[in-house]
């Protein structure tokens, strides 16, 4: 265990904290202690990247436990949100339905290919603007529904790259296991 790993998982203990002090704050801060939490939770994911790339302590389990920290918080703030009626419902099933394609998919792109697909610069993109998205409805921008429809095309657009790279990693265990002499039914 490293620092980098250290901070992911206090990143994810922020989840108990918030749904344990949410329902126990005054209505009008809680769109405040939501904005405390997600902010903390980019401010740690910043410093975990950082330390893990500068000292070279990425590992496999931090590939796997960072972006799993940042879709879970970023969903149970998205579900506070939506209880307290900051975000539409909508949104928020938008969000868990892309974010659970995309476990499940690094699942089964693990699960075939024993490789994980590291995180890249769309995939930071898209958690950095649902942290804009999530922002312009707790302080009720105007733009939030311009938002909220530029945030549909960054999904459908990172999904697509997410897909390719999927599919080029299966492709070489594919190329790999037929260089090896080893075929495997379905491949």
């Amino acid at each position: 265990m490293n620092w980098p790993n250290l901070i992911t998982l206090f990143r994810l203990f922020l989840i108990p904290i918030y749904l344990t002090v949410l329902p126990n704050i005054s209505y009008s801060y809680k769109h405040f202690f939501s904005l405390f939490i997600i902010t903390i939770g980019a401010l740690l994911d910043i410093l975990d990247g950082y330390i893990a790339r500068k000292y070279s302590l990425v590992t496999d389990l931090g590939t796997v436990l960072d972006p799993l920290a940042d879709k879970l918080l970023l969903v149970t703030v998205g579900i506070g949100l939506w209880l307290n009626e900051k975000l539409p419902l909508w949104l928020i099933i938008f969000i868990m339905i892309r974010e659970a394609f995309m476990i499940l998919g690094g699942l089964i792109n693990y699960l075939y290919t024993k490789v994980v697909i590291s995180a890249n610069f769309w995939g930071k993109f898209n958690t950095c603007y649902v942290y804009l998205l999530i922002i312009s409805y707790i302080f009720n921008w105007s733009i939030k529904e311009y938002l909220a429809i530029g945030f549909i095309g960054i999904v459908l657009l990172t999904t697509g790259i997410y897909f390719k790279i999927f599919l080029s990693k299966l492709k070489l265990k594919r190329v790999n296991i037929y260089n090896n002499g080893d075929k495997i039914k379905g491949f």
